[in-house]
């Protein structure tokens, strides 16, 4: 009798393991299956376990060298901040309350003043285009500019023999000479 008891406890036993490890597969099976059709997977209460046994190694292998990159992708450079003393160049340091060593002793007042001063007034890229002049082009410049523009438009509304007739013209005449003549080819086709 103690026989039969030990075969029927190793039986079930052996049962239970086998059921245990088809449930294993079945859901490994389920989730590459998931994992390769892109949808997301179930999720638990809880971090979810390192499976890097189940994992291809080219794959890990993809999967890590891509998450540095994206680290560094996301990781933006802050700009260098300057002194707000005006006139002062040094970098400033959160050491000395974000001015440079050589103003750490300023009052507080007189730089926060100095940052508005500095955020009141307009950047140096608009006073650059501020102080710009516009030259204006000379006559001559400003005919050629003008007779050149007729040419290009004349030349669109023409095609293939009396394009290049009109482009000839320009050659051996002038833009000017080509410019009457696409206008008479143009008067003549209409």
């Amino acid at each position: 009798m103690p026989e039969m008891n030990i075969t029927a406890l190793i039986e079930t036993f052996a049962s239970q393991i086998t059921v245990a490890v088809e449930a294993s597969v079945a859901q490994r099976l389920q989730a590459a299956i998931a994992g390769a059709f892109g949808a997301p997977q179930k999720r638990g209460p809880g971090r979810p376990p390192r499976q890097f046994a189940a994992t291809a190694p080219a794959a890990r292998a993809t999967a890590a060298s891509a998450a540095p990159a994206a680290h560094v992708a996301e990781k933006k450079k802050r700009p260098k901040q300057l002194c707000p003393v005006p006139g002062c160049k040094n970098l400033a340091a959160p050491v000395f309350g974000m001015v440079c060593k050589d103003h750490k002793n300023v009052a507080k007042s007189k730089i926060k003043k100095y940052r508005a001063e500095r955020k009141a007034a307009p950047s140096s890229a608009a006073k650059l285009s501020a102080n710009k002049t516009v030259r204006k082009a000379t006559p001559k410049a400003a005919r050629a500019r003008k007779l050149q523009g007729q040419y290009m438009g004349s030349l669109k509304s023409l095609t293939g023999a009396d394009r290049e007739r009109v482009k000839q013209t320009a050659k051996d005449k002038g833009v000017a000479e080509a410019v009457k003549l696409a206008l008479s080819l143009k008067k003549s086709r209409s």
